[in-house]
Protein backbone atom coordinates (compact mmCIF):
# COMPACT_ATOMS: atom_id res chain seq x y z
CA UNK A 1 0.00 0.00 0.00
CA UNK A 2 1.19 3.48 -0.84
CA UNK A 3 2.50 5.64 2.02
CA UNK A 4 0.15 8.31 3.37
CA UNK A 5 1.66 11.77 3.76
CA UNK A 6 -1.13 14.09 4.70
CA UNK A 7 -4.55 14.07 6.26
CA UNK A 8 -7.36 14.35 3.75
CA UNK A 9 -9.15 17.68 3.79
CA UNK A 10 -12.78 17.09 2.96
CA UNK A 11 -14.65 19.70 1.02
CA UNK A 12 -18.06 20.60 2.45
CA UNK A 13 -20.65 22.81 0.88
CA UNK A 14 -24.38 23.42 0.80
CA UNK A 15 -26.23 21.75 -2.06
CA UNK A 16 -27.94 24.09 -4.52
CA UNK A 17 -30.59 23.28 -7.09
CA UNK A 18 -30.20 24.50 -10.62
CA UNK A 19 -33.11 24.11 -13.04
CA UNK A 20 -32.77 25.04 -16.73
CA UNK A 21 -33.43 23.49 -20.07
CA UNK A 22 -31.13 20.61 -20.96
CA UNK A 23 -28.29 21.36 -23.31
CA UNK A 24 -26.91 19.15 -26.03
CA UNK A 25 -23.40 17.76 -25.80
CA UNK A 26 -21.35 19.57 -28.41
CA UNK A 27 -18.03 18.92 -30.09
CA UNK A 28 -15.68 21.47 -28.66
CA UNK A 29 -13.83 23.77 -31.02
CA UNK A 30 -10.23 24.85 -30.60
CA UNK A 31 -9.50 27.88 -28.48
CA UNK A 32 -6.72 29.59 -26.63
CA UNK A 33 -4.99 28.07 -23.63
CA UNK A 34 -4.69 29.86 -20.32
CA UNK A 35 -1.76 32.26 -19.93
CA UNK A 36 -0.08 30.07 -17.31
CA UNK A 37 0.42 27.37 -19.95
CA UNK A 38 -1.50 24.21 -18.94
CA UNK A 39 0.09 22.25 -21.75
CA UNK A 40 -1.19 22.17 -25.31
CA UNK A 41 -4.68 23.56 -25.76
CA UNK A 42 -5.32 20.53 -27.98
CA UNK A 43 -2.84 17.70 -28.58
CA UNK A 44 -3.06 17.92 -32.37
CA UNK A 45 -1.42 21.35 -32.12
CA UNK A 46 1.60 20.33 -30.03
CA UNK A 47 3.12 17.32 -28.36
CA UNK A 48 2.26 16.67 -24.69
CA UNK A 49 5.68 15.10 -24.21
CA UNK A 50 7.51 18.31 -25.07
CA UNK A 51 8.98 19.94 -22.01
CA UNK A 52 8.17 16.99 -19.76
CA UNK A 53 10.60 16.30 -16.93
CA UNK A 54 10.78 14.02 -13.89
CA UNK A 55 9.23 16.86 -11.88
CA UNK A 56 6.23 17.20 -14.21
CA UNK A 57 2.92 15.38 -13.79
CA UNK A 58 1.10 15.32 -17.13
CA UNK A 59 -2.59 14.86 -16.34
CA UNK A 60 -4.76 14.00 -19.33
CA UNK A 61 -8.51 14.44 -19.62
CA UNK A 62 -11.22 14.88 -22.25
CA UNK A 63 -13.03 18.20 -22.08
CA UNK A 64 -16.65 17.26 -21.45
CA UNK A 65 -19.24 16.64 -18.75
CA UNK A 66 -18.25 12.97 -18.13
CA UNK A 67 -14.80 14.19 -17.09
CA UNK A 68 -16.03 17.20 -15.16
CA UNK A 69 -13.94 16.24 -12.08
CA UNK A 70 -10.81 17.20 -14.03
CA UNK A 71 -12.11 20.64 -15.05
CA UNK A 72 -13.65 21.46 -11.67
CA UNK A 73 -10.60 20.22 -9.77
CA UNK A 74 -8.29 22.37 -11.90
CA UNK A 75 -10.38 25.51 -11.58
CA UNK A 76 -10.88 25.07 -7.83
CA UNK A 77 -7.14 24.51 -7.34
CA UNK A 78 -7.66 21.16 -5.61
CA UNK A 79 -4.91 19.33 -7.52
CA UNK A 80 -2.49 22.24 -7.13
CA UNK A 81 -3.20 22.50 -3.40
CA UNK A 82 -2.45 18.82 -2.81
CA UNK A 83 0.75 18.95 -4.87
CA UNK A 84 2.01 22.18 -3.29
CA UNK A 85 5.45 21.75 -1.78
CA UNK A 86 6.14 18.42 -3.48
CA UNK A 87 8.39 19.82 -6.20
CA UNK A 88 6.11 18.31 -8.83
CA UNK A 89 4.54 20.65 -11.39
CA UNK A 90 1.06 19.73 -12.61
CA UNK A 91 0.62 20.00 -16.37
CA UNK A 92 -2.99 19.56 -17.53
CA UNK A 93 -3.28 18.06 -21.03
CA UNK A 94 -6.80 18.45 -22.47
CA UNK A 95 -8.15 16.36 -25.35
CA UNK A 96 -11.10 16.58 -27.70
CA UNK A 97 -11.83 12.85 -27.79
CA UNK A 98 -11.31 9.63 -25.85
CA UNK A 99 -9.44 8.19 -28.83
CA UNK A 100 -6.90 11.03 -28.84
CA UNK A 101 -6.33 10.67 -25.11
CA UNK A 102 -5.99 6.88 -25.40
CA UNK A 103 -3.30 7.30 -28.06
CA UNK A 104 -1.34 9.72 -25.87
CA UNK A 105 -1.70 7.47 -22.83
CA UNK A 106 -0.57 4.34 -24.68
CA UNK A 107 2.43 6.13 -26.18
CA UNK A 108 3.74 7.34 -22.81
CA UNK A 109 2.85 11.01 -23.26
CA UNK A 110 0.83 11.15 -20.02
CA UNK A 111 1.62 10.27 -16.42
CA UNK A 112 -1.97 10.10 -15.19
CA UNK A 113 -5.37 10.62 -16.73
CA UNK A 114 -9.10 10.69 -16.34
CA UNK A 115 -9.80 7.82 -18.70
CA UNK A 116 -12.99 6.34 -20.12
CA UNK A 117 -13.62 2.61 -20.20
CA UNK A 118 -12.71 2.55 -23.89
CA UNK A 119 -9.38 4.31 -23.21
CA UNK A 120 -8.53 1.95 -20.36
CA UNK A 121 -9.35 -1.16 -22.36
CA UNK A 122 -7.43 0.13 -25.38
CA UNK A 123 -4.32 0.56 -23.26
CA UNK A 124 -4.66 -2.79 -21.52
CA UNK A 125 -5.25 -4.55 -24.83
CA UNK A 126 -2.30 -2.91 -26.55
CA UNK A 127 0.92 -4.91 -26.04
CA UNK A 128 2.93 -1.77 -26.80
CA UNK A 129 0.81 0.48 -24.59
CA UNK A 130 1.84 2.19 -21.38
CA UNK A 131 0.45 -0.11 -18.70
CA UNK A 132 -1.77 1.69 -16.25
CA UNK A 133 -3.21 1.29 -12.77
CA UNK A 134 -6.69 2.44 -11.77
CA UNK A 135 -6.40 4.38 -8.50
CA UNK A 136 -9.87 5.92 -8.16
CA UNK A 137 -13.25 6.22 -9.74
CA UNK A 138 -14.62 9.52 -11.03
CA UNK A 139 -17.84 9.18 -13.04
CA UNK A 140 -20.27 6.33 -13.61
CA UNK A 141 -23.49 6.10 -15.58
CA UNK A 142 -25.48 3.76 -17.80
CA UNK A 143 -23.16 4.38 -20.73
CA UNK A 144 -20.32 6.19 -18.99
CA UNK A 145 -17.39 5.11 -16.88
CA UNK A 146 -14.45 7.39 -16.11
CA UNK A 147 -11.66 6.40 -13.73
CA UNK A 148 -8.55 8.16 -12.53
CA UNK A 149 -5.52 6.16 -13.70
CA UNK A 150 -1.76 6.43 -13.33
CA UNK A 151 0.90 4.86 -15.46
CA UNK A 152 2.71 2.16 -13.53
CA UNK A 153 6.03 3.84 -14.21
CA UNK A 154 4.88 7.13 -12.68
CA UNK A 155 3.25 5.35 -9.76
CA UNK A 156 6.46 3.49 -8.98
CA UNK A 157 8.54 6.68 -9.05
CA UNK A 158 6.02 9.14 -7.54
CA UNK A 159 3.63 7.15 -5.36
CA UNK A 160 3.14 10.03 -2.91
CA UNK A 161 2.17 12.38 -5.73
CA UNK A 162 -0.41 9.89 -6.97
CA UNK A 163 -1.80 9.90 -3.44
CA UNK A 164 -2.14 13.67 -3.78
CA UNK A 165 -4.21 13.20 -6.93
CA UNK A 166 -6.44 10.69 -5.17
CA UNK A 167 -7.05 13.06 -2.27
CA UNK A 168 -7.90 15.86 -4.69
CA UNK A 169 -10.23 13.55 -6.62
CA UNK A 170 -12.17 12.72 -3.45
CA UNK A 171 -12.50 16.42 -2.69
CA UNK A 172 -13.69 17.35 -6.18
CA UNK A 173 -16.35 14.64 -6.19
CA UNK A 174 -17.50 15.85 -2.80
CA UNK A 175 -17.91 19.29 -4.33
CA UNK A 176 -19.70 18.00 -7.43
CA UNK A 177 -22.11 15.96 -5.33
CA UNK A 178 -22.88 18.60 -2.71
CA UNK A 179 -22.46 22.03 -4.29
CA UNK A 180 -23.85 22.07 -7.81
CA UNK A 181 -23.81 25.86 -8.02
CA UNK A 182 -20.09 26.23 -7.29
CA UNK A 183 -19.21 23.20 -9.41
CA UNK A 184 -21.11 24.58 -12.41
CA UNK A 185 -19.41 27.96 -12.16
CA UNK A 186 -15.98 26.32 -11.87
CA UNK A 187 -16.63 24.09 -14.89
CA UNK A 188 -17.83 27.05 -16.98
CA UNK A 189 -14.73 29.10 -16.13
CA UNK A 190 -12.32 26.24 -16.84
CA UNK A 191 -14.10 25.38 -20.10
CA UNK A 192 -13.61 28.93 -21.35
CA UNK A 193 -9.97 28.99 -20.24
CA UNK A 194 -9.21 25.75 -22.07
CA UNK A 195 -11.25 26.13 -25.26
CA UNK A 196 -12.61 29.65 -25.51
CA UNK A 197 -16.13 28.21 -25.45
CA UNK A 198 -18.64 29.99 -23.23
CA UNK A 199 -21.60 28.22 -21.65
CA UNK A 200 -23.67 29.48 -18.75
CA UNK A 201 -23.14 27.93 -15.35
CA UNK A 202 -26.86 27.20 -15.13
CA UNK A 203 -26.90 25.20 -18.38
CA UNK A 204 -23.83 23.26 -17.29
CA UNK A 205 -25.52 22.60 -13.94
CA UNK A 206 -28.36 20.80 -15.68
CA UNK A 207 -25.91 18.38 -17.29
CA UNK A 208 -23.93 17.89 -14.07
CA UNK A 209 -27.14 17.11 -12.19
CA UNK A 210 -27.83 14.23 -14.58
CA UNK A 211 -24.34 12.75 -14.09
CA UNK A 212 -23.24 10.41 -11.29
CA UNK A 213 -19.87 11.24 -9.75
CA UNK A 214 -18.41 8.47 -7.60
CA UNK A 215 -15.00 7.52 -6.22
CA UNK A 216 -15.81 3.84 -6.77
CA UNK A 217 -13.97 2.66 -9.93
CA UNK A 218 -16.74 0.07 -10.50
CA UNK A 219 -14.77 -2.96 -11.64
CA UNK A 220 -17.98 -4.74 -12.60
CA UNK A 221 -18.90 -1.97 -15.05
CA UNK A 222 -15.47 -2.08 -16.69
CA UNK A 223 -15.59 -5.87 -16.88
CA UNK A 224 -18.96 -5.69 -18.64
CA UNK A 225 -17.50 -3.24 -21.16
CA UNK A 226 -14.88 -5.64 -22.50
CA UNK A 227 -15.64 -6.40 -26.18
CA UNK A 228 -15.63 -10.03 -27.24
CA UNK A 229 -12.64 -9.48 -29.50
CA UNK A 230 -10.49 -8.36 -26.55
CA UNK A 231 -11.71 -10.89 -23.99
CA UNK A 232 -8.73 -13.31 -24.21
CA UNK A 233 -6.24 -10.47 -23.77
CA UNK A 234 -8.01 -8.09 -21.42
CA UNK A 235 -9.96 -10.21 -18.95
CA UNK A 236 -6.87 -11.93 -17.45
CA UNK A 237 -5.34 -8.49 -16.85
CA UNK A 238 -8.35 -6.90 -15.15
CA UNK A 239 -7.75 -8.28 -11.62
CA UNK A 240 -4.29 -6.68 -11.58
CA UNK A 241 -5.50 -3.34 -12.87
CA UNK A 242 -6.50 -1.79 -9.53
CA UNK A 243 -4.61 -0.26 -6.62
CA UNK A 244 -7.32 1.25 -4.43
CA UNK A 245 -5.79 0.71 -0.99
CA UNK A 246 -4.86 4.42 -0.61
CA UNK A 247 -8.31 5.44 -1.89
CA UNK A 248 -10.00 3.19 0.68
CA UNK A 249 -7.84 4.61 3.47
CA UNK A 250 -8.61 8.21 2.54
CA UNK A 251 -12.34 7.44 2.27
CA UNK A 252 -12.32 5.89 5.73
CA UNK A 253 -10.51 8.95 7.08
CA UNK A 254 -13.31 11.08 5.63
CA UNK A 255 -15.96 8.88 7.22
CA UNK A 256 -17.02 7.32 3.92
CA UNK A 257 -17.39 3.70 2.86
CA UNK A 258 -14.45 2.03 1.06
CA UNK A 259 -14.88 0.93 -2.55
CA UNK A 260 -14.97 -2.58 -3.93
CA UNK A 261 -13.14 -4.00 -6.96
Amino acid sequence: MLAVRRTLVAVTAVAAAVAVAAIAVVLLTAGSGRPSGPGPAWPNNSNPSEGASPATLRLGFVVGIPQAPALVGLQEGLFANELRGTGVVLRPVPFRTDAAEATALASGQLDAAYASASSILADVGNPEGTKITIVSGATRGKATLVNLVSTRAFLAAHSADVEDLIRAQIQVNELLNHNLLESSAAYATELTALTGQRLTASSIGESLARTSFTDDPSAATLNASVPTSLTPVVRPALPTLYDVAPLDLFLRMAGERPVTT
